[in-house]
């Protein structure tokens, strides 16, 4: 049986996927290949530790359970960390569009009422401005950028275990435009949540050992979510990557499948199956 078909409102998926990664150890979860100078890649084993000890920085710095955490980054490694790390604290992520002009970024961090917000280069301008026009007062980056903290900074010793569900326990807040143009709060349960990934990881259809290739985040962030955890509960590998840079990351990687915004999944190469989210 997956680790998707034993998912239950119950059970986080970040507690899923830390519990699964035991057993993957030493298997390449997240390759943050075309994002930073050298690729870095994450085994299963170094992405749970990673979440953990993040969720305790967090849960150090303030952040308690409910609390909302946005998380505005350029690529799929960013996102999968900053989320997970979120939610091993217990707190609620709102993924945010780097798409966005800043006046609608701190409109949607002013409503979801987040104090801190997880970024990196080089949206961190961006960010900072839009945190200056909210309820933010803490902004972590994965990696330099004045007026941060560096995520890394939350790696202490100690770790947190991602905490267990209640099935009406908020799990994401994603925005959405309405009719009216205006974003608005669409924010999914524990057992919402659960519904949705178990209704996409059939169409999705991904397996354990393949290589999944996903295009920096973007829209409100649900479907992104959904088909990264799909990926990460079936033992696939994620690689970060640009719709450019798909050939290449192919052919370095071998990749079996991308991910990508709907208007794109007509030039994906061939040989790629493609998943086509937003």
């Amino acid at each position: 049986m997956s680790q998707v078909a034993q998912l239950t409102a119950e059970v986080c998926v970040t507690r899923m996927v830390i519990s699964a990664a035991a057993d993957r150890a030493d298997q390449p979860a997240l390759i943050g290949a075309g994002t930073r100078q050298e690729p870095e890649t994450y085994s299963y084993r170094r992405f749970a530790a990673t979440v953990e000890a993040a969720a305790s920085g967090l849960a150090r710095r303030g952040l308690q359970a409910r609390d909302v955490v946005g998380i505005l980054v350029p690529d799929v490694v960013s996102f999968i960390l900053a989320r997970h790390a979120v939610h091993a604290a217990g707190g609620v992520p709102t993924p945010v569009d780097p798409g966005l002009p800043p006046a609608e970024i701190a409109g949607q961090l002013a409503e979801s009422g987040a104090r801190m917000l997880i970024t990196a280069p080089p949206l961190a301008e961006a960010a900072l401005a839009a945190a200056d026009r909210s309820w933010v007062r803490q902004v972590f980056s994965f990696a330099d950028a004045p007026g941060t903290t560096r995520f890394s900074d939350l790696l202490g010793l100690d770790i947190v275990r991602p905490l267990g569900a209640r099935p009406d326990d908020p799990a994401l807040m994603p925005f959405s435009r309405g009719p009216d143009g205006r974003l608005r709060p669409v924010p999914l349960s524990h057992a919402e949540a659960c519904v949705h990934l178990h209704q996409l990881d059939q169409q999705a259809g991904l397996a354990d050992g393949e290589v999944l290739l996903a295009t920096p985040p973007g829209g409100d962030g649900l479907a992104y979510t959904l088909l990264t955890d799909s990926a990460m509960l079936r033992g696939a590998t994620v690689v970060a990557t640009c719709t450019a840079g798909l050939a290449t990351a192919a052919a370095e990687y071998h990749g079996t499948a991308a991910m990508v915004p709907p208007a794109d999944v007509g030039i994906v190469p061939y040989g790629l199956r493609a998943i086509g989210i937003g």
